[in-house]
């Protein structure tokens, strides 16, 4: 009957609220989009902070096991305050755009603090540029693991130095000039900020104004720039050339599956078109399931404070269009996946299990509330919360915070992102150098 929600005991294994991805279909998605650009993340955007962790690696030689005074930040870490600190007092905004953490910089600079592990990102060993680009860097060959310079960042760095009229800033080199005193200035700027366990520099130190003049993200070099593209489309990154080499004349603020269906597919080599249709039937599940999901929300949402049953859910005319879908999206999305590798094929066969005999609404509503339920109980670190409240005869309550107010309509995006954005914004950053 369900008038009103049956609250159950809390279960203590089961802590916080674990809010994203309520179906589990991220760790799918992800997989599928390193099939299409591997190396790439969804968050990048501007590819110069790879000569930028390049600069790091150089500058911060020899210091990559040494903590600073407040006992958490390393020396890269240390490289990275001051350089977004260097943006925040010396760039303009219009070419430091997407930097991360340049938020808490101005916020710092603003309230006159420094930068330290308490005014900066919160978790910056994944929020920082160095926590978004690293994987890249060391995809690309540019560092190694140990965060120390690998071969193809002493060349990124010669080309670097040269364009920017820096002689002499890598250490193997035997001259002096202005690339070498740099290097030292903001080396022994790294060291003092690391024995203070904060940003060490005056506003009147000209190390600012050199990292924001040689490193802001907009300014990237012709020839470097030129090589980190290079090394993006090298043949042995397959299809990740040919998606950059095909993107370059994609103009518009068009969606990732837009952009897939309408500039990759009708000329894409067999390899990458069956990838890209391999995104594009697990998206149509995906989205399916979704839009299930998202009309329990909203159902309970206008419910108020009544719990809702698979009698409403199955009355909406997108419910029932969803559960007709169903069965063709679900065997489209495993002809598809059979190609793929057997850790892929297994976690979605996990997803397929769930709803492989779903028949109808009735049924769909209760797999959709069982798959959330299964996702949930799996999240590290010991499981996170539904988002329902369920009574003892199923009916289901959504918890205040995941109220959905606006109803669902059915959309042909992908609701995941596969870093077409990525490549693209790096292609304008390529095409924009001087």
């Amino acid at each position: 009957m369900g008038n009103l929600p049956f609250l159950t005991l809390p279960d203590p294994k089961a802590t916080g609220e674990g809010a994203l991805d309520p179906l589990g279909l991220s760790v799918i998605g992800d997989r599928l989009a390193e099939r299409i650009l591997p190396g790439l993340r969804a968050r990048m955007s501007r590819p110069r902070f790879l000569t930028a962790i390049a600069v790091c690696a150089a500058v911060c030689e020899g210091m990559e096991d040494e903590i600073a005074k407040d006992g958490v930040t390393p020396a890269y870490l240390v490289f990275e305050w001051l350089l977004v600190e260097a943006f925040v007092r010396c760039a303009d905004r219009g070419v430091t755009r997407g930097t991360p953490g340049i938020q808490k910089a101005q916020a710092a600079k603003t309230e006159n603090e420094v930068m330290c592990a308490r005014t900066y990102l919160r978790v910056p060993s994944v929020f920082g540029f160095h926590g978004v680009y690293k994987p890249l860097a060391i995809h690309l060959g540019i560092i190694r693991d140990d965060l120390q310079l690998d071969d193809n960042g002493y060349a990124l760095l010669e080309i670097w130095q040269d364009e920017q009229r820096l002689p002499g800033f890598l250490q193997s080199s035997v001259i002096g000039g202005a690339g070498k005193s740099m290097r030292e200035s903001i080396r022994l700027a790294v060291q003092d900020s690391m024995r203070a366990g904060h940003s060490k520099r005056s506003a009147g130190w000209n190390g600012w104004q050199l990292l924001a003049d040689h490193l802001t993200p907009a300014t990237f070099g012709k020839r470097e720039a030129d090589f980190a593209r290079g090394l993006l489309t090298r043949d042995t990154a397959e299809p990740r050339g040919e998606v950059f080499r095909l993107l370059k004349p994609v103009r518009g603020d068009l969606a990732e599956s837009d952009v897939a269906r309408t500039a990759l597919l009708p000329r894409a080599s067999t390899l990458l078109g069956e990838r890209i249709r391999a995104v594009d039937a697990f998206e149509t599940l995906g989205t399916l399931l979704e839009d299930a999901f998202d009309i329990v929300r909203y159902l309970s949402t206008m419910a108020g404070a009544r719990a809702i049953t698979s009698q409403d859910f199955e009355e909406e005319v997108l419910s029932r269009r969803l559960s007709k879908g169903l069965p063709r999206a679900l065997l489209r999305a495993e002809e598809v996946l059979l190609e793929e590798s057997p850790e892929l094929q297994r976690t979605f066969g996990e997803l397929a299990r769930v709803f492989q005999r779903v028949a109808n609404p009735l049924e769909l509503f209760d797999a959709v509330l069982m798959r959330h339920n299964e996702v949930q109980k799996a999240k590290p670190p010991d499981g996170k919360r539904d988002w329902f409240e369920r009574t003892p005869s199923g009916a289901a309550f959504v918890r205040t915070q995941y109220r959905l107010t606006e109803p669902v309509e059915r959309t042909e995006h992908w609701n995941r992102p596969y870093r077409i954005d990525s490549a693209r914004s790096f292609l304008a950053d390529f095409a924009a150098a001087r």
